[in-house]
């Protein structure tokens, strides 16, 4: 018969607290080899330490006692072992990625934050968008001067059109299309988000078309469509006057720039206030600018 070894021994031989080696017996996946029926006290074997270096070496691993439960299990086919042992990789590596990322935002704050004198306006975050049908106007506005007013002109054209609709009318956007920061000639998009008309989702379950619609009764001016999601999408939210929202889109590309980015769609500002042309006090709205990027190529992640 093998040498029984009392519960405090064993523990310290293994290096394990007492606690643990009964939260094992609890669970199942290291029993006594012997339990005093009068003491109720643990004795264990000293073979009985390679399966409880099997459990710590899978706990290093980061698997978890419920997983090591079915690695231990002689019955358990070798490919399932492996399968556990793989999708743990593959978990590690996507922490290990994320981490990452998040050290190259660190890295970054750090750099932006040595060139301030105090800390930037504006948060940067990451996050999904989902697709949108649109209704849209796209023209080119010569100056930021003449912003205001184009853009008015514009929401003003949709709303009269669409309140002749059976669209159900959602938030505002403004879509800039453009791969870099720029001062003049703004080639802009005044559009408002919508819900197509029920007997025409019916017909068509994919929604509006992304070409722009044959039908008579929509101006030839106007455009529906559908913006595709985004899964990657640099977003900060400005609030304030109108006029200062370029502030918040000059610190979105510098953003990207530090951080290797570089955009794949037009910039979306969303209104969060509420109608443009109805705004009572256009030094104190809220909208939210969001940038579709991708990585840059060679850029480590």
């Amino acid at each position: 018969m093998a040498q029984l070894i009392k519960i405090g021994l064993f523990s310290t031989i293994a290096q394990v607290t007492i606690r643990t080696l009964r939260h094992y017996d609890d669970l199942g996946l290291l029993k006594p080899a012997h339990i005093d029926p009068d003491t109720s006290y643990r004795y264990y074997t000293f073979d009985q330490l390679i399966r409880l270096n099997q459990i710590q070496a899978f706990k290093d691993m980061g698997l978890g006692l419920d997983q090591i439960a079915g690695l231990l299990n002689e019955r358990q086919p070798i490919a399932d072992t492996i399968a556990t042992i793989q999708a743990k990789k593959k978990e590690l590596a996507r922490d290990i990625q994320e981490k990452h990322e998040q050290l190259i935002r660190l890295e970054a704050r750090l750099h932006r934050l040595s060139t301030l004198e105090a800390p930037p306006r504006y948060e940067v975050v990451l996050k999904q968008v989902p697709s949108l049908h649109l209704a849209a106007l796209r023209q080119i506005v010569p100056t930021a001067q003449d912003m205001p007013a184009y853009r008015c002109r514009m929401f003003a054209e949709l709303e009269e059109w669409l309140r002749g609709q059976a669209y159900e009318v959602q938030q505002e956007y403004v879509l800039y299309h453009m791969a870099e920061f720029v001062e003049t000639d703004f080639d802009i998009e005044a559009a408002v988000a919508v819900n197509p008309p029920k007997a025409k989702a019916a017909a068509n379950a994919k929604g509006i078309s992304t070409s722009a619609e044959t039908s008579a009764k929509v101006p030839e001016a106007i455009r529906l469509y559908r913006l595709p999601s985004a899964s990657l999408v640099a977003s900060v939210v400005h609030q304030g006057a109108f006029m200062d929202v370029k502030h918040a889109l000059l610190e979105l590309f510098d953003w990207m720039g530090m951080n290797g980015y570089s955009p794949v769609g037009p910039v979306r500002e969303l209104h969060l206030f509420g109608r443009e042309n109805e705004c009572a006090d256009p030094d104190n709205v809220i909208v939210e600018l969001q940038v579709p990027i991708a990585a840059n190529e060679g850029v480590s992640r």
